[in-house]
């Protein structure tokens, strides 16, 4: 693993879990799966799949499912709540999984491959693991002007301690050129390429639920602990009031974005 890899462990993926996830992650996991159509495909790889919001639709969409991920913590989060025979959970680096070559018939990675420091690798492995005429579907932050809570996240993130981790060059936001990203999956070989722009809205209880989401859920808060823990705390209240006022509170609703590709091997 690549030192630079963000990471999603200790306390990280249940925090992710049960506070971002119906309310950043859910609405485009359907969308995403929905695409797959209604055959089932014989192998599947999922990648990043992170605490299982894919997962949980994607399985009955495949003879056999690999779920994968490269922190071993948030798989033990989705194997609790994912029982399925047709899955098969494993700690892998996207970038170098192990599988054979031409092996699967769909691969699928849901606001993973932002987050990957060689991004052009990660495709090329795709493109090694997937059968000829195999399709890889995957979905990306769009700008983060577009995702409401993201800006305003960033924004108070950054009154507090001067910078944004956050948008560090494997960030979520790294792949919001679609043009980039569609010259990597040109470069890396795949054809009859396709992008969306999917716009859906994000519903959350009330701010303070979803402060606390955004600050404990994402790797933010082990840089907030390394410098100093009272942050998270004085942050998490700061953003609950910054969300209420530009996006209501009881519930908290904001407009997200992101791309979807589409291509085939």
């Amino acid at each position: 693993m690549e030192v630079n890899q963000i990471t999603f462990n200790g306390s990280i993926p249940r925090a992710y879990e049960e506070y971002l996830g119906r309310f950043l992650f859910e609405p485009f996991a359907l969308d995403l799966v929905q695409r797959i159509g209604n055959d089932k495909v014989e192998h599947a790889l999922e990648l990043a799949c992170g605490t299982g919001r894919v997962t949980r639709h994607l399985h009955a969409h495949a003879v056999v499912l690999a779920a994968t991920d490269i922190n071993a913590d948030m798989l033990t989060i989705a194997r609790k709540k994912i029982l399925a025979d047709n899955i098969l959970w494993d700690v892998i680096d996207m970038v170098d999984t192990g599988y054979r070559d031409d092996f699967f018939d769909l691969v699928i990675c849901q606001f993973g491959l932002m987050l990957v420091p060689d991004k052009e690798k990660a495709l090329e492995e795709i493109m090694r693991v997937l059968k000829k005429d195999g399709r890889v579907l995957f979905n990306v932050w769009g700008d983060s002007k577009d995702n409401d809570v993201w800006a305003i996240g960033m924004k108070v993130i950054g009154s507090f301690i001067g910078e944004n981790p956050i948008l560090q060059n494997t960030g979520p936001f790294s792949m919001k050129d679609k043009n980039e990203t569609l010259q990597l999956l040109q470069r890396a070989g795949f054809r009859d390429i396709r992008v969306d722009s999917v716009k859906k809205t994000g519903m959350i209880e009330s701010a303070t639920v979803a402060a606390k989401g955004f600050i404990e859920g994402l790797p933010i808060a082990k840089v907030l602990m390394q410098r100093d823990p009272s942050l998270i705390y004085k942050i998490e209240e700061a953003l609950t009031t910054e969300l209420t006022e530009q996006l209501g509170d009881k519930p908290v609703s904001s407009p997200l974005r992101a791309w979807v590709f589409e291509a085939l091997k």
